[in-house]
């Protein structure tokens, strides 16, 4: 598969672009504050996927962001596997503070656990 060509004036301009827009517009502006010329905007807005990349832009991309979050929340149900039975091997990390809020959702997390099982199908 050959490599996407890179434009060198592309380029040019994502490094001298201030990708935080001001709310409500969609113009880009430069480094400097200048906002974009309708020429520019399109040059912005036509760059590939590679040469945002190469400029260190971050792309979006909504398929990765709920996979990291479906991940995430993986990840905690595996630690929580481990943790819950072994919690008091994690005090010694905890600060004064986190040992008492710990404590205190313990306490809620107890009191309604009954009506948690109750209504459990």
């Amino acid at each position: 598969m050959p490599q996407p060509e890179i434009r060198p004036h592309v380029m040019a301009l994502l490094f001298d672009t201030n990708f935080n827009r001001p709310p409500g517009t969609r113009t880009f502006r430069h480094l400097d504050g200048r906002p974009f010329t309708d020429e520019a905007q399109a040059l912005a807005d036509d760059a590939t996927l590679e040469e945002l990349q190469a400029a260190g832009v971050h792309v979006h991309n909504p398929e990765a962001g709920a996979e990291a979050q479906t991940a995430a929340h993986e990840m905690a149900e595996l630690l929580f596997k481990y943790v819950i039975p072994h919690r008091e091997a994690l005090i010694p990390f905890m600060t004064h503070e986190d040992m008492l809020e710990y404590g205190r959702l313990e306490t809620v997390v107890a009191a309604g656990a009954g009506s948690l099982r109750r209504y459990k199908d």
